[in-house]
C-alpha cells in the first residue's frame, strides 16, 4: 500500500469512497445509521468545501523556480497529509457513533451496578473467571471483572434470600426462594449460565431464608434453610442432593423445642445458624452463635448430614470469655483447613477479637492462631499460609498461617467491606461501599484497592 504522502487528492477521494462503501456494507441502512453516515460523507466530499479539494487548488500549475516547486510539493504533501488526518478523524468518529447506536439497539454493555442492585456474594475461580450474585442478577466474568454477563435464569425473579455456589467457570448452582413463599427453586448450569436446569424444595408456612448452598463436587451438595424463629433460636432444615441438584432430600432438622437440648444426633433449636460446609461427601460442619459465653456452636456430621454432634474449640490464650460467632470452615486438602471465629462481649456486643482456628487432621482437632484485634466482617484464605481479615475498613494480612498479622490501611475506597475473595497472593476482590454497592480490586496483596465500574451485558 502506498504511503499517504504519495497519494494525490483524487486517489485520497477514491480511498475514502471505498471506506464508505465498506461502512454501508457493515452497518444496516436504518435511519439512525444512514443520517450520520450521509452527514460525514457530505462533509468529506463536498466540492465547495472539501479539505482535499481546497488544498489541491492552492497549487500553482504555472512553471516556477526550483525553490517554489519544492515548496509547492511540500505544501501539496502536507495538505494531503492534513486532509487524510481530517478524513480519518471523521470516519473514526462516525464508526464510534455507529457502534454506540448498534449497542443501544442490541442491548449491548451497560454501566453497571445500578442495573443489578447490591452485590451479595462473589466467587472468583481464577484471576479472569468468576461469578457474582447481585440482588437482581446472576453475573459471570471471563476477563477479570471488566465485563460481566448477565446469566440470570430466565423467568425467575431474584429475592433477597438467594444464594449461589460455583465450582468452575461452567458449573454453578443458584437457590432462589419464590416470592409467594411456597417453594425454593434450585437452578443448575453446566455451561456457564447459557442454560439452567430446575428443581424445587417446598417451603414452610413462614417461608425460607437460605443461609447457604454448598457443593463438594458435581454431585454432592447441601442447603441450609432457616425456617423462622427468634433472634437467638432458629428452626432449620438441611437438604442434601447426590445427583447434582436434580433431587433433594431433607436429611436433618432443628425444630422448636424446650431449652433442655435436642436428642443426641440432632441440631439444637437454640442458636442462630450461619452456614454449612462439607469436606467431602460424608464429613461436614454447621456453624452459628448463641448468647451463652464460651459456647461453641459447631456441629459435625460424618454421615452426609443425617446426624450431628457438637464439637468444642479450645479458647485462645489472652482472649476473655465471650460470645463466639463461627463462620463456615474452608479446606485446602483432605486434612488442612481453617475456621474463622469472632469473639464479642455477649452483653454489649462490643467486638473483642477475630481468631483463625487451624486443622491438619481433617477437622478432628482445631488449634487457634494469634488473635486479630478486629471485628470479623469478612475473611478469606488463599491457602494455609496466606489469609486476610477485615473489620470493614482496616485489613489484616498473614503469610504464616495466622501466627503474625500485618495491619494495612487500604485507603478511602476500602469501606464497608462485606466480602473478600483472593485468587493469588497479590490479586483479590472485595464487595464494599454503602449497601454493598461496588466491587473493589487489588493487585498488591490488599495494600491498595481500586473501585471497578464493570460493564454488564
Amino acid at each position: 500500500m502506498a504511503d499517504i504522502d504519495e497519494l494525490n487528492p483524487e486517489e485520497m477521494d477514491e480511498r475514502n469512497q471505498r471506506i464508505f462503501q465498506d461502512l454501508r456494507r457493515v452497518y444496516s441502512s436504518t435511519a439512525d445509521v444512514a443520517r450520520p453516515l450521509a452527514r460525514v460523507e457530505e462533509r468529506l466530499f463536498d466540492t465547495g468545501g472539501s479539505p482535499l479539494r481546497a488544498r489541491s487548488s492552492t497549487v500553482n500549475s504555472k512553471r516556477a523556480p526550483a525553490t517554489t516547486f519544492r515548496r509547492g510539493v511540500w505544501q501539496r504533501r502536507f495538505g494531503t497529509f492534513a486532509a487524510g488526518a481530517v478524513a480519518a478523524l471523521l470516519v473514526g468518529a462516525l464508526i464510534l457513533v455507529l457502534n454506540q447506536a448498534h449497542q443501544s439497539r442490541s442491548g449491548g454493555p451497560r454501566n453497571s451496578s445500578n442495573q443489578v442492585g447490591a452485590y451479595v456474594s462473589l466467587h472468583m475461580i481464577d484471576a479472569t473467571t468468576g461469578w457474582a450474585l447481585a440482588e437482581k442478577a446472576v453475573l459471570q466474568t471471563t476477563d477479570g471483572g471488566m465485563h460481566w454477563k448477565d446469566v440470570t435464569p430466565p423467568g425467575y425473579a431474584h429475592t433477597s434470600g438467594s444464594v449461589i455456589d460455583a465450582l468452575t467457570a461452567s458449573l454453578a448452582w443458584v437457590a432462589i426462594p419464590q416470592s409467594d413463599n411456597r417453594a425454593t427453586r434450585i437452578l443448575r448450569t453446566i455451561d456457564g449460565g447459557q442454560t439452567w436446569q430446575s428443581s424445587t424444595i417446598a417451603n414452610s408456612l413462614n417461608g425460607t431464608k437460605l443461609a447457604r448452598i454448598t457443593f463438594v463436587n458435581a454431585q454432592d451438595g447441601w442447603i441450609l434453610a432457616n425456617r423462622g424463629g427468634v433472634v437467638s433460636a432458629e428452626v432449620v432444615n438441611i437438604y442434601r442432593t447426590t445427583d447434582g441438584g436434580k433431587t433433594w432430600v431433607n436429611v436433618a432438622n432443628a425444630l422448636a423445642a424446650s431449652t433442655d437440648g435436642p436428642v443426641p444426633g440432632h441440631l439444637p433449636y437454640g442458636g442462630a445458624k450461619s452456614g454449612i460446609r462439607f469436606l467431602n461427601a460424608t464429613t461436614g460442619w454447621v456453624t452459628g452463635t448463641v448468647l451463652v459465653p464460651g459456647f461453641t456452636w459447631l456441629f459435625v456430621s460424618h454421615d452426609g448430614g443425617s446426624t450431628w454432634y457438637q464439637q468444642k474449640l479450645p479458647l485462645p490464650p489472652g482472649v476473655p470469655l465471650a460470645q463466639l460467632w463461627l463462620r463456615s470452615p474452608k479446606f485446602f486438602s483432605a486434612t488442612d483447613g481453617i475456621l474463622p471465629v469472632g469473639f464479642s462481649n455477649n452483653v454489649t456486643e462490643t467486638p473483642i477479637a477475630t481468631v483463625i482456628y487451624r486443622t491438619h487432621d481433617g477437622g478432628t482437632t482445631w488449634e487457634s492462631a494469634t488473635p486479630v484485634p478486629a471485628t470479623l466482617s469478612a475473611v478469606d484464605f488463599l491457602d494455609m499460609q496466606h489469609g486476610w481479615v477485615t473489620d470493614g475498613s482496616i485489613l489484616y494480612a498473614t503469610t504464616d498461617s495466622g501466627q503474625h498479622w500485618t495491619k494495612i490501611a487500604p485507603g478511602k475506597s476500602f469501606q464497608h467491606v462485606s466480602e473478600l475473595d483472593f485468587v493469588s497472593s497479590t490479586v483479590g476482590w472485595a464487595i464494599g461501599g454503602q449497601g454493598a454497592s461496588h466491587l473493589l480490586r487489588t493487585i498488591d496483596g490488599g495494600r491498595t484497592w481500586v473501585p471497578t465500574t464493570p460493564m454488564i451485558s
